[in-house]
C-alpha cells in the first residue's frame, strides 16, 4: 500500500476562502492513500494510476473564511464515516462450472469419432451445427463442491455492461421480434388475411436492438 502525502492546505496555491474540506481517498486499484483539500466533498484522481476515486471521509478544515470572516458552517456530509455514506460498488462472484458440448458424428469407431470432434474443436468449427456434425448440446453445469468467491470493489462510476450482457439483451430482443411476427401473422389471418403494417412497424426498433444497430446505421 502506497501512502501519498499531498501538500498541506496552507501550502496549496488556492485561495483559503475556497478550501473548506480535507478529503481522504483510498484507491481500490493500486491501494494508494492520500488526502487533499477541496471546497466540497468531491472525487479526486489517484496520483499513481489516475483513476477517479470517491472520498471515503471528509473533514471540515478549522478556521474562518478569509473573505467573509464568518465561521465556516459544517455541512451535513462532513466527518461522515465510510459506513454512513452511499457509494457505488461493483459486486461480482465467481463459481466453478463444467461446459459440456455434444455433437453428432458418423465414424467407424469411437476413437475416430472423437478424433473428428477434437479436430473440429481445434478449428473452432465444432459449434457450426452442420449436417455432418450437428450440435446436440451446449450447456453449463455447476461443478460439484464448487467454490463461490465474492468480490466488492468501490468505483467512482459504474462501468458499461460488457459483451455478455449486451449479447443477452440482443437475444432477448430477437425473441420478442419472433413472437411479434407470429402474433402479427395470426392477427392478420383473423382479419381476413391482411397484416396491419402498424403491427410490423412496432417491431422495427426491437429488431434493430437485436442487431445491435440504430435506425441511422440502417439508413446509411
Amino acid at each position: 500500500m502506497t501512502l501519498i502525502e499531498q501538500p498541506s492546505v496552507t501550502a496549496m496555491q488556492t485561495d483559503v476562502s475556497t478550501v473548506r474540506y480535507l478529503n481522504q481517498y483510498r484507491c481500490p486499484y493500486c491501494q494508494t492513500e492520500w488526502e487533499d483539500g477541496w471546497d466540497c466533498g468531491c472525487n479526486d484522481r489517484c496520483p499513481d494510476c489516475n483513476k477517479e476515486i470517491e472520498r471515503y471521509e471528509s473533514a471540515l478544515i478549522e478556521g474562518e473564511s478569509a473573505k467573509t470572516e464568518l465561521p465556516v458552517e459544517e455541512p451535513a456530509s462532513a466527518n461522515i464515516t465510510p459506513e454512513g455514506m452511499n457509494r457505488r460498488f461493483v459486486v461480482s462472484y465467481e463459481i466453478d462450472y463444467v461446459h459440456r458440448v455434444a455433437v453428432g458424428i458418423t465414424a467407424d469407431s469411437p476413437a475416430a469419432a472423437q478424433q473428428l470432434a477434437e479436430q473440429a474443436f481445434n478449428d473452432a468449427t465444432i459449434w457450426d451445427d452442420t449436417a455432418a456434425m450437428p450440435l446436440l448440446s451446449d450447456e453449463y453445469h455447476e461443478s460439484e463442491g464448487e467454490s463461490l468467491v465474492w468480490e466488492s470493489v468501490a468505483v467512482a462510476q459504474l462501468p458499461e455492461p460488457d459483451y455478455s450482457v449486451r449479447q443477452s439483451k440482443k437475444e432477448q430482443a430477437a425473441m420478442r421480434v419472433c413472437r411479434g411476427l407470429i402474433e402479427a401473422y395470426q392477427q392478420g389471418e383473423a382479419n381476413g388475411g391482411s397484416i396491419d403494417w402498424d403491427d410490423l412497424d412496432r417491431l422495427i426498433p426491437v429488431a434493430l436492438q437485436a442487431l445491435g444497430k440504430t435506425a441511422l446505421e440502417i439508413q446509411s
